[in-house]
This record gives structure tokens, C-alpha cells and sequence, in this order.
């Protein structure tokens, strides 16, 4: 809510606290804060479904370095959903347990500033301020859910509502990503925009890690998809634009990061489509070299969205910016806010689900090697405004300057 105190808070008084999950694409701001809090801990819990190496740790870091390292108990992954669903409760039980009991002996004066990733982070967060643990909670907003017209999501997202509704209103500053989450919000009839305190802070990229390959011979006939393999996610769609652009290219590839529930069906589909040689399943990569490879080496990524009252209509996809940042434009659906804001800067292609329209604006762009270079050139440029470390140096100070905790 609004508050007027009396004392600015400041990095050096203060140790912060960052909740999140993980993978959620925030790894860059844990990298920020370790290099400008001297006293920063990283509570990372795993998405219980989620693939990889990654584990849920605590961490501490002291003066830019890591001082301790504590692994956390969770739920072995299920790609079953009913497990999943199943046994998400006691998992998140589990972290409330957790976070808990790593901040409950506080063992230092200094100002605790906790900033936790969505509504279950945040939650934790502000319990642990009710009883002392913590001085600031900062609510990072990461996405908006409309109820469905059926189904148990239908119940859930009531549920969540409240939950969200709790952590807005206990919350000392809210970080928005963008106006759609606000949108969404005052839609469903939760959320007074004039009676809080909040920011928009939009994703970024660390500009440091920024990387462009130049488009050749070899790379000008590939596209890439990273994500879940779905066939929620339009990859039929997806598929029939291959085989129309293969009348013309007959080398065109396309590039499938990721694993999802209907993988066996789309390899089938290639089969059945006579794309065998035209697709490559990758399936699900590390963060490295070898991710960086086949992310770089394309001419453009694909981000469809279904054109329905869900999420994306009110989020930002991370999607997007992630193949600006392998130096990529995006042919995105016209569905997220923000693909008429890249579509204006040159940076990416805002389509309506046709195939047709899609056909044409891929055979454009892989025929014009002076719109290859000016979309190439504007990337570059664009990333620029968006660097993580300007937008968190920009967003923390605000912060820190209005709320004035004593």
C-alpha cells in the first residue's frame, strides 16, 4: 500500500533476500545483486515439473562471493499431471516449511529487504515480515492468469487470486512487467492502480552476454522454436508453414528446443509431412555453448499465441526477448501487448495466425539480405534500452527513495 516513512534505504545498510523459482529466467538478476549488495541471500525453489540440473538451494553471498551453498528438499518431477497437481500442494508446503526456517534465528541488525518472484515467493515473504524475520517485501509480478471458462484451472486461479490479492495489498512496492498485468487485474476487478505503489520494470537482457551471428549461406534457411512441444502451443500450424516455405526452400530448417507432452506426435507428424529432413528435435538443452549455438545460428524464431483470454494476452513472453538476445528476430503472434511495440521498432515481425501472411513474411525476410541487415542492426540497438543492470540500477533506486523506511 502507499507509504510515506522516514529514511531512505540504502545498499549498504541493507541485506537483500531474493525468492524465486527457478528456471523462470531471472538468473541475471541474481548475478546483479551479488555484485552490488554486499549481503545478498538467494532463496531458488524447483518447479516441480521442471527439467534439468537445477536444484533448490540456498545461498549466501558476502562482498560478491559465494560464502555457503545449502541444497533443499523437493518433490522428485512428474510429467504426469495428475501426480503433478497431486502433490503441488505438499510441495509448496515444503517450501513455506523452508523459508521459514532459514530466516527464522535473524542474526544481524541490518535491514532485511526480501523481493520474491510471483505470488507464492511473495507470500512466504510477508509472513516472514508479520513475524519479524523481515524489514521490506517487494512484489515482482511475472504474469497474469484469466479464469478459463471450465475445468479444475478455473478453481485454482480463484484461489490464486486471493493469494495475489493478499501479496498486493501486504506488499511494501510492487514490481509490474508490464501495463497488461495491471490490465488484467482491474479486468477481474482486484486491483486499484491509484492506490498503490508500483513500478513497470519490462524483461531484460544482460547486454554483456549479447550475442549475433552473422547470416550466411548455411544459417539463412533455419528457424528456431524454443519451448514446450505442445500442440497447444500452434506447432501444427508451425509445421504446415514449413512445408509450404519447403516448395521454395527445400533446405529450410527448423530448429525444436525443448520436450513437451506431444513430442512422439509431432515426430510422427514429420514423418507423415515428409519433414524429416527439414526438422530437427533437439530436445530439452542446457544453458552453454551448445544452447548458444543453436539458439544464434537462425534467421528467425518462432513465438505463436493462441488468440483467447489467457495469460499472454496480459504478460510479457520471455520467449521473445530471449531470441533478441541470440541476436534473432521473432515472428510473433498478435496477441501479447508487446508484439506491436517490436513489430514498430523493427526488431521482430507481429503476425495474425495465417498461414499465409506467415509464408510470406519468412520467404521476404530470408530473400532480402538489406532487411536481414537492418532488423540485424536495430537488435543491437534495442537491446541497449533494455540492459537488466540499467533497469534494475533505474527501478531499485526509485524503490528505495519512495518507500523511506526508517
Amino acid at each position: 500500500m502507499i507509504t510515506k516513512r522516514n529514511k531512505r534505504l540504502s545498499d549498504k545498510r541493507n541485506q537483500l533476500i531474493f525468492c524465486s523459482f527457478v528456471p523462470v529466467g531471472l538468473e541475471d538478476y541474481v548475478q546483479y545483486f551479488v555484485n552490488n549488495f554486499a549481503e545478498f541471500t538467494y532463496l531458488k525453489w524447483k518447479f516441480p515439473h521442471s527439467k534439468g540440473s537445477a536444484k533448490s538451494s540456498l545461498i549466501k553471498y558476502a562482498n560478491g562471493k559465494k560464502i555457503e551453498e545449502n541444497h533443499l528438499f523437493s518433490v522428485a518431477s512428474f510429467q504426469n499431471k495428475y501426480l503433478y497437481f497431486s502433490l503441488l500442494p505438499f510441495n509448496y508446503l515444503i517450501y513455506m516449511y523452508q523459508a521459514l526456517v532459514s530466516f527464522w534465528r535473524r542474526k544481524t541488525r541490518t535491514r532485511q529487504v526480501f523481493i520474491g518472484v510471483n505470488y507464492f515467493c511473495t507470500f512466504c515473504g510477508i509472513l516472514l515480515k508479520k513475524m519479524g524475520k523481515v524489514d521490506v517485501v517487494i512484489y515482482r509480478v511475472m504474469d497474469f492468469f484469466p479464469l478459463p471458462p471450465k475445468g479444475v484451472y478455473r478453481y485454482l486461479n480463484r484461489l490464486f487470486y486471493i493469494i495475489d490479492k493478499f501479496c498486493l495489498k501486504n506488499s511494501d512496492y510492487i514490481w509490474f512487467t508490464t501495463e497488461g498485468h495491471i490490465v488484467g487485474r482491474e479486468k477481474y476487478g482486484y486491483f486499484n492502480r491509484n492506490q498503490y505503489d508500483y513500478k513497470i520494470i519490462p524483461l531484460g537482457l544482460d547486454t554483456s552476454k549479447f550475442v549475433s551471428k552473422p547470416i550466411n549461406e548455411q544459417n539463412r534457411y533455419s528457424l528456431v522454436y524454443c519451448g514446450v512441444i505442445s500442440r497447444y502451443h500452434m506447432l501444427d500450424l508451425l509445421f504446415e508453414v514449413i512445408q509450404d516455405l519447403k516448395k521454395d526452400f527445400n533446405n529450410i530448417r527448423l530448429n525444436l528446443i525443448g520436450s513437451g507432452p506431444d513430442e512422439e506426435y509431432f515426430k510422427e507428424s514429420a514423418k507423415k509431412m515428409n519433414l524429416q529432413s527439414n526438422i530437427a528435435f533437439h530436445g530439452f538443452v542446457e544453458e552453454g555453448d551448445r544452447f548458444t549455438a543453436l539458439m544464434s545460428d537462425n534467421i528467425l524464431g518462432i513465438a505463436f499465441y493462441r488468440n483467447e483470454e489467457n495469460f499472454m494476452k496480459y504478460t510479457e513472453p520471455a520467449k521473445v526477448k530471449y531470441y533478441l538476445s541470440f541476436g534473432v528476430p521473432a515472428v510473433v503472434s498478435k496477441v501479447p501487448m508487446i508484439a506491436s511495440e517490436l513489430d514498430e521498432k523493427r526488431v521482430c515481425f507481429a503476425v495474425n495466425n495465417e498461414k499465409e501472411e506467415i509464408v510470406g513474411i519468412i520467404k521476404r525476410f530470408i530473400s532480402d539480405h538489406n532487411l536481414q541487415k537492418e532488423y540485424k542492426a536495430n537488435i543491437r540497438e534495442y537491446v541497449k534500452t533494455i540492459d537488466v543492470n540499467t533497469l534494475l540500477d533505474n527501478t531499485i533506486k526509485t524503490t528505495f527513495d519512495e518507500l523511506n523506511i526508517e
